[in-house]
């Protein structure tokens, strides 16, 4: 019986267990393995004031945040409901949310702000990993504003497939595998080639956070479906408007 939804996700200092909790309404057994870990990136000290912006895009960067500054005033913008959650925790107080992904950053940042309040350096800082997908504080630099990026992590790409995920694939018990970063689906992709076969991989089905993160899974018998628009509601829903579909 296919019961399973596995999640991939990185494994960093702290537990990032927003989407989990939020799958189990679906009434399935989910599971979640790491493709990827996190690790820190030591920085020179950075100065943050009350009135700095911080941007940040991703639930470790907050994370980070926190533990290079005391500094709870400043206006910060998060990405995603589990990264405001943390932020809320770690006592930030001036949180400005923006649901969905870096190009939604973008829009809510430039409704809220003009590029004249930012010619000062250190006023506008972004944080967040050494790779990023989209290069927000390059889009921001082209508009005008004068923004100071620093790199305060990095995530490494996990070895081998977890044995225990290997047995669920060829014990054909998965419903969905999740994935939710670009980078994740990648290393998904190159160890899955490896591990599986052909027939073993068109047997699986895979939600995926984003258009961006399915287009890594070039293959036809990658059986894929995306998110319209990143969040954990619309891939609940993705999951239940494919199940008929699929048979599930």
């Amino acid at each position: 019986m296919k019961n399973n939804i596995i999640v991939f996700r990185a494994n960093g200092p702290i537990r990032n267990s927003y989407f989990v909790e939020n799958l189990k309404e679906l009434n399935y057994n989910i599971i979640s393995y790491p493709i990827l870990n996190v690790e820190k990136i030591p920085n020179a000290k950075i100065v943050f004031k009350s009135e700095s912006v911080i941007l940040t895009t991703s639930f470790y960067s907050i994370f980070y945040l926190s533990r290079i500054t005391t500094e709870r005033d400043f206006i910060l913008y998060t990405l995603g409901q589990a990264s405001k959650n943390l932020a809320n925790k770690l006592g930030f107080k001036n949180i400005i949310e923006c649901n969905g992904d870096s190009a939604s950053m973008l829009r809510v940042f430039l409704n809220n702000n003009k590029s004249s309040l930012f010619k000062k350096k250190g006023a506008l800082i972004y944080l967040g990993a050494k790779n990023i997908s989209y290069n927000l504080p390059a889009t921001l630099t082209e508009l005008g504003y004068v923004i100071e990026r620093y790199k305060i992590y990095k995530t490494a790409n996990v070895k081998n497939l977890n044995t225990k995920f290997i047995n669920l694939v060829q014990k054909k018990s998965i419903a969905w595998i999740v994935l939710l970063s670009r980078k994740g689906a990648k290393n998904f992709y190159s160890l899955s080639n490896k591990v599986f076969s052909k027939e073993e991989i068109s047997e699986l089905k895979f939600a995926c956070l984003s258009k961006n993160i399915a287009d890594v899974l070039i293959k036809k018998n990658y059986n894929k479906a995306f998110c319209d628009f990143p969040n954990v509601d619309n891939l609940k829903k993705l999951i239940l408007n494919n199940e008929s579909k699929y048979g599930t």
